[in-house]
């Protein structure tokens, strides 16, 4: 069993970052302590928990297929300078 290397930059992992969002919006609660404006008779402080809730998940949503395809990028890239070497024997006929 050989193990693969994973090389490359760090910023291949900037679609993480965005998970900074949905931790924001829930996380100054000075934000959302109010009760105006209601939206059909919830008070704000519930409404809005609920719409962050749902941002939330398409944030990850969102991170979770922007960093598959970096990733999938990346082993792409990694395949095509092997060029035909075996990486488990190190290259070596």
């Amino acid at each position: 069993m050989s193990i693969k290397a994973k090389h490359g930059s760090p910023w291949r992992y900037w679609p993480r970052l965005l998970l900074i969002i949905p931790f924001a919006l829930v996380a100054w609660v000075p934000l959302y302590n109010r009760i105006e404006p209601t939206l059909f008779g919830i008070p704000f402080f519930y409404w809005y928990q609920l719409a962050a809730i749902i941002v939330g998940a398409l944030v990850v949503m969102a991170v979770y297929y922007l960093d598959r395809r970096e990733t999938f990028a990346a082993e792409q890239a990694g395949d095509k300078t092997k060029s035909g070497t075996d990486a488990g024997r190190g290259g070596r006929p």
